[in-house]
């Protein structure tokens, strides 16, 4: 044992003298020149970087390309753990984005747990020669850039890059941990989580919400008493309304007892049967596509890519997609079950005229009167019509052209729109990144604003808008909300469960362990999850935990690429009941190995004094 000890120590201290080998860089001053820092308990500095392995994700919260790498983050941070590190540049396209505020709100709205620094005048941007986003530089543990990618779609050249840097500096880099301390620890369970897009049904004096940061649909009554749910698990399974899974649903249109949902993050359209309390995906092969040119293609073979709203055009027996992310607007003809490209030409731009020479820069909400369809291009903060095929510019003149301005065309200025709603003489448009209500007359093409005045204040990035009767209901998406307007007074829709709705009972879980109650402590729980020596939990099966409180719908879930992790942190918990279930597979960690499938359910009371972690023991 001795000898053991002394060989250990020799190695541990030829270790750490190499890795006092390695010195501080310009790029590693270069990315701690500025100090406001996110998921951090305090600024990062250079000699933090040193000696590490650092992906560097240069990005803006707005940009839906540098929202289709984050799942490529996520899946590069589980797979090496400490051995890269993972940095969020935060370099703002538009001013809204420069507010660290509203970038935290981005932080927890997409769930990154990595460190995120705010470069809001681009001095980290200019220092490394940054050009677009997203942008991802690789830096060696000798502080220099290995290599650096741009745009999307380099998962695999990443993968196989940090592996062979991995494998050259094996036993000499940083791995110390990081001062990590999550936003998400920081919050306060809200019935909303980032509500997206707002629908309603009027046979059944039903609003349904897109209870995007939930994963879920809520159905409620106009006074903001919820009577059911649909889904709540992040995931793409369709079933029952308990069964199905959705992953950052946004936009919906209803008719005659079916909802069609955009589910964003899933990259597919759902259709949902009121009746029959039924999910089935009728567009989307699950794979996220890129621009193309679509005619009466079946719509369950063809890649989509982040749909962000739908609406019934021409008529209704279609539905128009606004596809964010390929710049794009498709039809599904709802009959033939078949997809075509409506107008866009796949170029981020703001060219007028019939397709294919018209082209859109992420188009997020629709708003069908008649035979035009409106529609707001986010990246150019445009409003815009289609009609007879051809698309006119009505507010908006190019990608750098924003800000907060009544008017007409030419002088009026939105920034970052992404709701609408219309009717035959104005539509009402969520300005979101002006945090306001803005009006366009459609017969004097003048815009003007009805609520807010430019900044964040009594409305907090609203992301849709609708009208029920004489009052207007819009989703205050940073505020995890509804406010409602008569034309006069704003005031806050009050959301919680409907008294009459009957509890369903516990999830039925496979090979479910129950274990005793625990008393926890009040506050943020570590979740610890325990697998057998030499097992590990499976990469490809769909695990998952979830906590509830006193509701049906749970607090947080955590999928499978967070469990991974083999520790989870809960939200900041008050005093009051909970419990944990979910099902975990996991196998032994050789070829061809064997798997086994466990389900856990722990109540835990949470109270002034207990545990403050939580154990996952799979046996």
């Amino acid at each position: 044992m001795k000898l053991f000890a002394i060989i250990f120590a020799i190695i541990l201290l030829m270790n750490t003298a190499n890795a006092k080998e390695f010195k501080i860089t310009a790029a590693h001053t270069a990315l701690t020149q500025e100090q406001e820092w996110l998921n951090v308990s305090r600024p990062l500095t250079a000699e933090d970087l040193k000696g590490r392995i650092i992906l560097v994700d240069f990005w803006t919260f707005c940009c839906i390309n540098c929202i289709h790498i984050m799942p490529d983050l996520k899946y590069l941070e589980q797979k090496f753990g400490d051995k890269l590190t993972v940095i969020g540049v935060h370099s703002a396209k538009f001013l809204n984005e420069k507010d660290s505020d509203n970038i935290r709100n981005a932080v927890l709205r997409y769930n990154l747990h990595h460190p995120v620094v705010n470069d809001k005048d681009f001095k980290i941007w200019k220092k490394m020669g940054v050009r677009a986003w997203p942008t991802l530089i690789l830096i060696n543990p000798q502080g220099m850039i290995a290599s650096a990618y741009s745009g999307e779609g380099h998962r695999d050249d990443l993968d196989r890059d940090i592996a062979k840097l991995i494998d050259k500096n094996k036993g000499t880099m940083n791995e110390t941990p990081l001062p990590i301390k999550l936003e998400a620890e920081k919050e306060t369970p809200t019935y909303l989580k980032f509500p997206g897009k707002l629908a309603y049904a009027e046979d059944k004096n039903l609003l349904f919400v897109a209870d995007s940061g939930h994963n879920r649909i809520v159905a409620m009554n106009p006074k903001g008493e919820a009577q059911y749910t649909i889904g709540g698990i992040e995931g793409s399974q369709d079933g029952s309304f308990k069964q199905a899974q959705f992953r950052s649903p946004q936009g919906m249109a209803y008719r005659e007892g079916m909802l069609y949902v955009a589910d964003t993050g899933n990259h597919s359209i759902r259709a949902i049967d009121l009746e029959k309390k039924k999910v089935t995906t009728i567009a989307g092969n699950g794979k996220q596509g890129f621009p193309r040119q679509l005619k009466n293609d079946d719509a369950q073979d063809v890649s989509l890519s982040s749909p962000w709203d739908v609406k019934f055009y021409p008529d209704t027996n279609h539905l128009a997609i606004a596809m964010a992310g390929t710049h794009q607007l498709w039809l599904y003809d709802i009959a033939k079950q078949t997809v075509s490209v409506l107008a866009g030409n796949g170029r981020e731009s703001i060219d007028d005229g019939v397709y294919p020479d018209n082209s859109l820069s992420q188009p997020s909400g629709l708003a069908a009167v008649g035979d035009s369809l409106y529609f707001v291009d986010s990246e150019t903060s445009s409003l815009r019509v289609i009609k007879d095929g051809r698309v006119r510019t009505l507010i908006g003149t190019g990608l750098f052209d924003f800000g907060f301005a009544d008017g007409g065309q030419g002088k009026a200025l939105l920034q970052h729109p992404i709701g609408i709603t219309a009717d035959k003489e104005a539509v009402y448009i969520a300005d979101s990144y002006n945090h306001a209500i803005r009006k366009y007359d459609i017969a004097t093409g003048q815009l003007t604003t009805l609520i807010g005045d430019g900044k964040r204040g009594v409305l907090n990035e609203p992301n849709d808008i609708i009208q029920i009767g004489s009052q207007f209901f819009i989703a205050d998406t940073n505020g995890n909300g509804l406010k409602i307007w008569d034309g006069k007074n704003l005031e806050t829709l009050e959301v919680k469960e409907a008294s009459s709705v009957r509890k369903q009972p516990p999830l039925q879980l496979p090979n479910i362990v129950k274990t005793p109650a625990i008393t926890a402590k009040a506050g943020v729980l570590n979740v610890d999850i325990h697998v057998p020596k030499g097992w590990k939990i499976n990469h490809d099966a769909p695990s998952y935990l979830a906590l509830f409180g006193k509701e049906e719908t749970p607090l947080i879930v955590w999928p499978r690429e967070e469990l991974m992790k083999m520790q989870v942190l809960t939200p900041a918990l008050t005093d009051g009941n909970y419990t944990l279930q979910g099902t975990m597979y996991y196998c032994e960690d050789k070829p061809n190995a064997p798997c086994l499938l466990q389900s856990v359910s722990q109540e835990i009371a949470v109270g002034k004094m207990g545990a403050t972690s939580v154990k996952v023991d799979l046996k």
